[in-house]
C-alpha cells in the first residue's frame, strides 16, 4: 500500500510552492505558445531547463513508485514467511503434544574376549568347543522408551539387537563369561509393560511382557554386563531359574522406606502358549537401613519354577518341578567403596549347580582423582550337584566339588558417552571338571550410551 502520492523529499530534491509555480506557468506558456514563436532565446532556455527538470522529477517519481513497490513486495514475502514459520511453530507443538512424556534411553555394547591355557579343554570339559584357544567378539544394542501415563501410570518399550555369543560355548562353563553375548541377528521387543503406582506410590503393579531380573535379585554392586561385572555369576544369580522374557507381573507394597516386599510371576517357557501350566513364582523381602549415611540393600527371595524337568540321573522322568532361595546384599563401607554378596540354593536332582555364592566389591575412582571411573574385583564358585557329578562320571569325566571364577574390570570412563573397560576373568574347575586346566580371559568392553 502506497502512503503518499507527491512525496515531500528525495535524494535533496524538495518540491516547494515555487517549483510547482513554475510548473503551471511553463505549461501555461506551452499550452499558448506551441510554437515558441513568441519567446526569446533566455525564456527558451529558462523553459528548457525547466523542462528539463520536470523530467528529472518525473524519473525520480518514477524511481520512487518502483522502490515502493519492492518495499511492498518485500512485506508481502515477509508475511508469507512468517505465516509459513507460524504454521511450522504449530505443527513441532502438535508433534510434541503427540510424543507426550516419551523418555528414550539407547547404549550400545560390544565386547572381545580370549582365552589362555585353554587349547587342550575341548578333550577334558564337557560341551566345549574344540577350537583350542580362541578370541570372539559380541555386540548389542539396547534401546528403551518410557512415557508417564496420566499421574500414577508408567509404559516402557524396551528392544534389544546384536550377535555373537562370544566365548560362551568355550569358557562359559557353569558360570558364564560374557553375559552380554546375543545370540540372536534381529531385533527383539524384550519387554512392553504397563505400571500403575496406587496408596502415594506405596503400592505397584506391573504387567506385561516383563523380564523378572527387573525387581528381583537386584544388586547395586553386580547385575549390570554393561558397566559392572561381566561373568553371569556376578550378574545375578546363577542358582535361579529365571526365565527369559515372557509375560508376567509384579506386585511392589512399600508400607516405608526401608522395607519392601514383592511377589512376581512369569510364563516359564516364553512361549505365550498356556500361560498358567508352566509358572514361575517368586517372593521377596528388601530391607533399605541406612546406618551413618551410608546405604545398605538386603534382598532374601524363595522361588518356584513349575515348568517341567527331566531328572540328570533318569531322563525320562520329567514331572519335576525346581525350586529354590537366595539373597542378595549390597553395602556401602564409605563414600567411594561398596560390597556385595549373593547366595543361592536349588534342587539338585534336575540342576547342574546345586549351590551358588559370590562375593565382591568395586571402589569409585574418586580416591585417584578419576571420579567417573570404576574399579571392581568378585569371587564366585558354582557348585555342582551329585546327580550332575554322577552324569560327568558316567560320560568319563571326572568331576570336581565347584567351579571357580575371578574377575576382575576397570572401567575408565572416556567422555560423558564412552566408557572403556579391561576386563581379566580366571576358572578353575571349568564346567566342574577336575582334569580341566585352569582357564586366563582376557577381553576389553565398549559401552556407547546417547
Amino acid at each position: 500500500m502506497k502512503h503518499m502520492i507527491f512525496p515531500k523529499s528525495m535524494n535533496g530534491f524538495k518540491l516547494g510552492p515555487q517549483v510547482l509555480l513554475s510548473c503551471f506557468i511553463i505549461g501555461a506558456f506551452i499550452a499558448f505558445f506551441p510554437d515558441d514563436s513568441f519567446c526569446s532565446d533566455e525564456v527558451m532556455e529558462e523553459i528548457k531547463a525547466l523542462r528539463q527538470r520536470i523530467e528529472q522529477l518525473e524519473k525520480k517519481l518514477a524511481e520512487q513508485d518502483s522502490k515502493l513497490e519492492q518495499q511492498e513486495s518485500k512485506i508481502t514475502q515477509q508475511e508469507a514467511r512468517l505465516a509459513a514459520s507460524t504454521s511450522d511453530i504449530e505443527e513441532i507443538k502438535e508433534i510434541k503434544d503427540a510424543i507426550g512424556n516419551l523418555e528414550f534411553s539407547v547404549g550400545a555394547t560390544s565386547v572381545v574376549q580370549g582365552t589362555i591355557n585353554n587349547d587342550r579343554n575341548f578333550r577334558k570339559v564337557p560341551g566345549i568347543d574344540g577350537k583350542g584357544d580362541d578370541a570372539d567378539a559380541s555386540y548389542s544394542i539396547n534401546i528403551e522408551i518410557s512415557s508417564k501415563i496420566g499421574a500414577n501410570g508408567l509404559a516402557l518399550l524396551h528392544l534389544e539387537a546384536g550377535e555373537g555369543e562370544g566365548l560362551n560355548s568355550e569358557a562359559g562353563g557353569l558360570s558364564g563369561v560374557n553375559a552380554d553375548a546375543f545370540d540372536e541377528d534381529d531385533v527383539e521387543v524384550s519387554e512392553v509393560w504397563y505400571e500403575h503406582r496406587f496408596f502415594k506410590d506405596r503400592l505397584v503393579a506391573t504387567v506385561g511382557k516383563i523380564d523378572v531380573t527387573r525387581w528381583f535379585d537386584v544388586n547395586a554392586v553386580a547385575n549390570d554386563e554393561t558397566t559392572q561385572f561381566l561373568a553371569d555369576i556376578f550378574v545375578n544369580n546363577i542358582a535361579v531359574e529365571l526365565p527369559d522374557y515372557s509375560y508376567g507381573g509384579r506386585v511392589s507394597w512399600y508400607p516405608h522406606e526401608q522395607f519392601e516386599l514383592s511377589l512376581g510371576y512369569a510364563e516359564a517357557d516364553g512361549d505365550f502358549e498356556d500361560l498358567f501350566d508352566d509358572n514361575f513364582y517368586i517372593a521377596e523381602i528388601g530391607f533399605k537401613p541406612v546406618w551413618a549415611g551410608l546405604q545398605g540393600n538386603y534382598r532374601l527371595y524363595v522361588w518356584r519354577n513349575s515348568g517341567e524337568h527331566e531328572k540328570l540321573r533318569d531322563r525320562r522322568r520329567r514331572d519335576k518341578s525346581g525350586e529354590g532361595f537366595g539373597l542378595s546384599f549390597d553395602q556401602q563401607f564409605s563414600e567411594h567403596v561398596s560390597a556385595f554378596c549373593r547366595f543361592g540354593q536349588q534342587s539338585g536332582d534336575i540342576y547342574e549347580v546345586r549351590r551358588s555364592w559370590s562375593l565382591g566389591m568395586q571402589v569409585a575412582g574418586d580416591l585417584w582423582g578419576r571420579s567417573a571411573d570404576m574399579l571392581g574385583i568378585a569371587f564366585g564358585r558354582a557348585e555342582t550337584s551329585g546327580a550332575y557329578r554322577d552324569v560327568l562320571r558316567g560320560d568319563g569325566f571326572g568331576t570336581t566339588p565347584a567351579e571357580t571364577r575371578l574377575e576382575a574390570y576397570y572401567r575408565l570412563q572416556v567422555n560423558d558417552h564412552l566408557a572403556i573397560s579391561p576386563d581379566l576373568q580366571w576358572v578353575d574347575g571349568l564346567a566342574g571338571s577336575s582334569n580341566a586346566d585352569n582357564v586366563t580371559i582376557l577381553g576389553i568392553r565398549a559401552q556407547l550410551d546417547f
